[in-house]
């Protein structure tokens, strides 16, 4: 579920009711980034957003609903920036490389974004409807294409997102160099059939500059 935007014909009301949402859901995930979900309470997520306390419950009936509307958010747009980055890649192992590539360096740019993400990652519905069935998506199309060897789908999808998810992290302690991208998506690469060396050739390749400008933009700005 992407942010939702007022169209230019929309009346004040709806223009208003729509920029309150969107701080709300900024909001939250700033302080999601900092903390636990359960030691965020919703009154310093409304004082923080600059909004009434009684007015958060005209946008989300709890809580829960507000987290799940920011993953949605958060996910989504990542999975369409990346989507639009790879879009003119025909070899999936390259398009995967550079989906994986391009997730852990935006850790680097957003590190508020990193964190939403690490802190998240439990609430499997919003991951699945975006960046997991995203990755199911160019698994399907490498295997198709004879890029990657037989697997089984859920499980590869957990393996990876869960490296993916685990990879962010430690480059958020600092506990990974700078360049855990590029072995990271070497490492998928390689767990999926290709020889090393091919994966290694592929995983270093260069990253379209103006679509890598496009992903790695600070959303937390």
């Amino acid at each position: 579920m992407l942010q939702q935007t007022a169209s230019p014909n929309a009346d004040r009301g709806t223009r208003r009711r729509l920029r309150t949402r969107a701080r709300l859901i900024d909001a939250a995930r700033r302080l999601i980034a900092q903390k636990a979900i359960e030691a965020t309470p919703i009154a310093e997520i409304t004082e923080t957003a600059d909004v009434a306390v009684g007015s958060f419950y005209n946008h989300f009936e709890s809580k829960e609903e507000l987290v799940q509307a920011v993953v949605a958010d958060t996910m989504e747009n990542h999975g369409a920036d990346v989507d639009r980055a790879t879009a003119g890649m025909s070899d999936p192992a390259e398009v995967l490389a550079a989906s994986v590539r391009l997730t852990m360096q935006k850790v680097g740019s957003d590190p508020v974004w990193g964190w939403f993400v690490v802190r998240t990652n439990s609430l499997i519905p919003g991951l699945k409807a975006s960046l997991g069935r995203r990755l199911a998506r160019d698994l399907r199309k490498g295997f198709r294409a004879g890029r990657f060897a037989a697997y089984n789908e859920k499980t590869m999808v957990a393996a990876i997102g869960g490296a993916v998810v685990g990879v962010m992290q430690s480059r958020l302690l600092g506990d990974v160099p700078a360049d855990a991208d590029l072995h990271l998506a070497k490492e998928v690469l390689c767990m999926l059939g290709l020889r090393p060396e091919e994966a290694t050739e592929i995983a270093n390749r260069p990253l379209p500059e103006q679509a890598e400008a496009a992903v790695l933009k600070t959303q937390s700005a």
